[in-house]
């Protein structure tokens, strides 16, 4: 047996899978998530396919993307209802933390600039914002931003 298939065979044993509307929390990424923000994003499982993998949604809509087995903790209880979910709209897991965070998000606006311009112009993503640059940015010191 290869490698890759002890790998499924195992994942499977170990992890149960879920089933249509049970209730899953989505670890959310440090670099995404507030200070005020939780750590996990509360999700209802829509669909799974045949190669086990799975269609996501919260309260502000469903995620883009498929999930496998690995990257969500199974919720043993039913806090949020398929009722509940909006299955209207798209949205990336960081715009769903945006959405359901009390604090606006993580808020950190990121630019890489670099040219003879240095962040002076609306293609600079701290300029447009109306923010200076900062040490996330660039290490540049003849950056006219900051």
């Amino acid at each position: 047996m290869e490698q890759a298939e002890r790998m499924v065979k195992r994942s499977r044993t170990e992890l149960a899978p879920g089933q249509k509307g049970d209730n899953v929390a989505i670890p959310i990424p440090l670099v995404d998530r507030g200070r005020g923000d939780p750590r996990n994003i509360l999700n209802v499982i829509l669909d799974r396919s045949e190669n086990d993998n799975y269609t996501l949604a919260t309260k502000h809509g469903i995620l883009k993307g498929a999930y496998s087995r690995n990257e969500f903790e199974l919720c043993p209880e039913k806090l949020l209802l398929m009722s509940d979910v909006n299955c209207t709209t798209f949205v990336s897991l960081r715009e769903a933390v945006v959405f359901g965070s009390r604090c606006g998000g993580q808020g950190n606006i990121k630019c890489n600039c670099s040219g003879s311009k240095k962040c002076q112009t609306n293609r600079s993503k701290c300029f447009k914002a109306k923010l200076k640059c900062n040490s996330r940015c660039h290490q540049s010191l003849n950056c006219k931003n900051k």
